[in-house]
């Protein structure tokens, strides 16, 4: 009954990490001239153990982990205990060269972030903002391009660290614009659940 019970609350995780989506952001598709676009789209929801994948297409751009009280700012350099993602920066060569970044979600905090190049002209975006609370990604968005890529404190923010597992690609993407690579990691984890559950119940 015990290995039963073990295996059933196994198999349920692997599932729920199995079903886990990919949240793909476009980077530099709406013209490298036009900052408040550049995040294709700007605001993003993933639930736990999805991933989110940047997809540089257009420029040279990164998405970098920040708070919303100093949005232009990694995260880290803000409070040392936080370890936040960071894509560094991504040459696409005209287009040419598209590469990707990915992380996946721990948890359901807010993660915001900017690109370098033009965050002080609003190139920032979220992911889970909550609607509910008065940061939002318009006053995100504001508070970048009033503190023109500056920080503002080193006081600890309400936005949490990923913990990221990150991984960086290098793959050109296919032909629908989804890199090959990503979805190839979404296959093999299901794969995985249906080996861990039979090696359970045998």
């Amino acid at each position: 009954m015990t290995r039963l019970l073990t295996a059933a609350l196994s198999f349920g995780l692997l599932l729920s990490i199995a079903l886990a989506k990919l949240v793909v952001i476009t980077v530099g598709g709406n013209g490298t001239n036009q900052a408040a676009s550049l995040f294709d789209p700007p605001e993003a929801f993933a639930n736990i153990h999805d991933t989110v994948l940047f997809n540089f297409t257009q420029g040279k751009h990164s998405a970098i982990q920040s708070t919303f009280a100093s949005p232009c700012v990694p995260i880290q350099d803000i409070n040392s205990s936080y370890v936040g993602f960071n894509s560094g920066a991504h040459d696409t060569a005209n287009g040419t060269a598209i590469t990707s970044y990915q992380f996946e979600v721990l948890d359901n905090s807010t993660l915001w972030y900017f690109d370098a190049a033009t965050c002080a002209q609003g190139g920032v975006g979220g992911v889970n903002v909550n609607d509910s609370s008065w940061q939002t990604l318009d006053g995100f968005k504001r508070n970048a391009m009033r503190l023109n890529g500056t920080a503002t404190s080193k006081a600890p923010s309400s936005s949490r660290t990923s913990a990221s597992s990150s991984t960086e690609t290098a793959t050109v993407s296919s032909s629908n614009g989804a890199p090959d690579r990503a979805a190839s990691v979404i296959r093999g984890t299901t794969s995985l659940v249906l080996v861990a559950f039979a090696s359970l119940v045998l």
